[in-house]
């Protein structure tokens, strides 16, 4: 598998997307889909992907942070509070 994350800095955060595909357009005969998931090497610490979200005008963000910076941001009441 690929890593992509081993390329950044440890420090930076990245932020992609993909506005060339329809997303939640496609059907392949399971029917629609109804979240967008990437792939094991998309994920890496202070990844931001961001997506059409499903209702229209909305978008979906996916995070990826390390277990510890998580649980930092799960014990910081402000940030609590605020989603």
């Amino acid at each position: 598998v690929y890593q992509l994350g081993c390329h950044f800095d440890p420090n930076s955060i990245t932020v992609s997307s993909s506005p060339r595909f329809n997303m939640y357009g496609n059907e392949f005969g399971m029917g629609k889909a109804i979240a967008v998931l990437s792939g094991y090497a998309n994920k890496f610490d202070g990844n931001v992907s961001s997506y059409q979200g499903y209702e229209e005008g909305s978008i979906d963000l996916a995070l990826t942070l390390m277990p510890d910076a998580m649980k930092a941001l799960e014990s910081d009441e402000e940030f609590m509070n605020a989603v």
